[in-house]
């Protein structure tokens, strides 16, 4: 079972300015055995397709073009359209595994689980593990997500909302190479991380209280792609402002469910207000 489960197996990681950090991580994913294993190039501006072709040849490469701004979701989507296995292993550029974490993982790996490793730090928390199947039945990463953080948790959450239990595999078989938060925001629009996680976490509450009221495990992107666009809007110009608080007015699908008196209508809205706790500094959401 093991074996098996190894050659069923995807690594799928994304690089955008980061070579210097997959020069040291991507051999060590390249030499687990079976495993299949995919970098996706961003737009890198190091050359990094050039590098993994020439030194890690078996590694497949997906080159993007034309892309200044990172956009983690979609790099990763793409990696995960490009792998031919059972399972993906999703891991950043800058995450160091040990030799045997192939067949330790195999032997976690059970249907109807997603697998994030444990311990869990905040430099490892995006590293996680789906059945492919779970994956695209959601449309993987939400690519509405901009920015530093939030698409990972939101995948999380989403699984779980689909009915997916998440399960550990051991962490103490990966751990992350230090480098600060500017490496982080180098390439998005919105360099500031906090203001960045802000958008991001307030969009995916409001999505999932749509996705409850409208019984849909995903919702169509035209919906995400408005809600986000408001919710953006709102929280950046709060912030330039100064202002930690704000409110958010989101319009909902007219129901014709009971009949409305002839030159009425009936408009639907939910009003958030974000409120900053007295005593709070401003820290992330």
């Amino acid at each position: 079972m093991t074996s098996q489960a190894v050659s069923s197996l995807s690594f799928v990681v994304t690089c955008k300015g980061r070579l210097d950090h997959l020069r040291q991580t991507l051999p060590r994913m390249a030499a687990q055995p079976n495993a299949e294993c995919i970098v996706v190039d961003y737009d890198c501006p190091d050359g990094t397709a050039a590098w993994v072709k020439e030194n890690c040849p078996t590694v497949k490469v997906v080159k993007v073009e034309q892309a200044p701004r990172f956009h983690a979701a979609r790099a990763r989507n793409l990696g995960a359209r490009a792998a031919a296995r059972e399972w993906l292993a999703f891991l950043d550029a800058d995450v160091l595994i040990e030799p045997g974490f192939a067949c330790d993982l195999a032997s976690a790996l059970r249907y109807g689980h997603y697998f994030r490793p444990l311990p869990l730090t905040r430099e490892t928390s995006g590293s996680f593990v789906c059945h492919r199947g779970d994956f695209f039945a959601l449309d993987g990463y939400d690519e509405t997500l901009e920015g530093y953080g939030g698409e990972d948790n939101d995948l999380y959450f989403r699984l779980n909302h689909f009915g997916r239990r998440c399960a550990s595999f051991d962490g103490k078989l990966l751990r992350a190479m230090p480098h600060d938060d500017q490496m982080r925001s180098a390439h998005f629009e919105i360099a500031d991380i906090e203001l960045s996680r802000r958008v991001n976490c307030f969009y995916n509450h409001i999505k999932y209280d749509l996705m409850r009221e409208s019984g849909q495990n995903v919702l169509p992107a035209e919906t995400r792609r408005a809600v986000y666009a408001e919710i953006r809007r709102t929280l950046v110009e709060n912030w330039q402002r100064g202002e930690l608080s704000g409110r958010i007015t989101i319009t909902l699908p007219i129901r014709h469910v009971i009949p409305v008196p002839e030159g009425l209508a009936i408009k639907r809205r939910w009003t958030y207000d974000i409120e900053q706790v007295a005593g709070s500094v401003g820290q992330s959401p």
